[in-house]
């Protein structure tokens, strides 16, 4: 079992070294797939971590476009 802080440490990891794909427009698979892929899989990881944390995933700049 990993503690609070272990987890928030990995959070800030995985943010670190996903930055170049959290941040800027959202890409597609027909566009840019291999973005695409990274910007999954960074929000999944993510996702799971902040579910350990019982804490809702803030939505990234790539998520917020209208």
């Amino acid at each position: 079992m990993k503690t609070e802080k272990e987890i928030r440490d990995k959070i800030k990891e995985v943010e670190k070294s996903n930055d170049h794909v959290l941040k800027g427009s959202m890409a597609t698979i027909t566009e840019n797939a291999p973005r695409a892929l990274m910007q999954l899989s960074a929000t999944a990881t993510l996702s799971g971590l902040y579910f350990a944390l019982g804490e809702p995933r803030p939505k990234y700049e790539h998520e917020m476009e209208s």
